[in-house]
């Protein structure tokens, strides 16, 4: 049995450096204990990857920014381990009425939104897969629905390989119609990794408040791949909690 470990990381973006400095040792810990093969990283910006040495050298980096005004301009990045995956093509597309536009969004989104899609090949299997990473709408339901619709058509355009595994913060828990318009597509076949019964992945409690205490950071993969276990990363590392999200850590048994 060749496991795949698969990490879904908002890494909390800050315009305050020192706010990211200090979560900088908490990161590397905390990855390089769990030790995943994949991570799908939100809210990631230039100035954070120099900061992360321990992860760029186990990790290549794939993924566009998301072109906002925003001075600390966003990446959805898929990060793979070097040595079990060959890359085999990828972009990054936006979720829009024009996803092929940089920096186009829908209106009422604060701001664009994306998904970054790699095709990989794992060394160890020869299998290759669609690996998909993205960030919906933090505010309003009806534009994180219309955005699920383009990612739902953008996945099903370039499926590729044996399977589809999608990570992300969907800002939102079941039975959003969001998170539905993937699981329920006939062709994506998608199943959420994360227990139904799975506690508030934001450690603010008020904001946590607004999904009712549920997950809004998910795993999504291909039905038909075993899921062997899913752990919502709760803990302090190096005393610091990561992020103001929980990682998740799902391990597949994709043969």
């Amino acid at each position: 049995m060749t496991e795949l470990n698969v990490m879904t990381l908002n890494i909390q973006n800050s315009l305050r450096s020192s706010a990211f400095d200090a979560r900088v040792r908490s990161i590397d810990a905390m990855v390089a204990f769990h030790n995943p093969d994949l991570i799908g990283v939100q809210e990631l910006t230039d100035d954070m990857i120099h900061k992360l040495p321990g992860m760029s050298d186990t990790y290549a980096f794939y993924g566009k920014r998301r072109e906002s005004i925003r001075p600390a301009d966003e990446r959805c990045c898929v990060l793979y381990r070097k040595t079990r995956f060959r890359f085999i093509s990828g972009k990054t597309v936006w979720l829009s009425d024009t996803p092929e536009v940089p920096g186009s969004k829908f209106p009422g989104s604060m701001f664009p939104r994306i998904v970054t899609l790699a095709e990989l090949e794992d060394n160890e299997t020869g299998m290759h897969f669609l690996f998909a990473n993205t960030h919906l709408d933090h505010l309003i339901p009806h534009v994180r629905t219309k955005q699920a619709e383009v990612l739902r058509r953008i996945l099903n355009e370039h499926r590729a390989g044996e399977f589809t595994i999608v990570t992300g913060d969907f800002n939102c828990s079941f039975p959003a119609d969001a998170l539905q318009k993937l699981t329920d597509d006939p062709e994506l076949f998608l199943q959420d990794t994360v227990p139904d019964d799975g506690r508030s992945t934001i450690r603010n409690f008020i904001q946590a408040g607004a999904s009712r205490y549920r997950p809004i950071d998910h795993i999504l993969v291909t039905k038909t791949v075993p899921v062997l276990k899913s752990e919502i990363i709760s803990g302090m590392y190096m005393g610091v909690f990561p992020s103001d999200h929980c990682p998740i850590l799902t391990v597949l048994d994709p043969e």
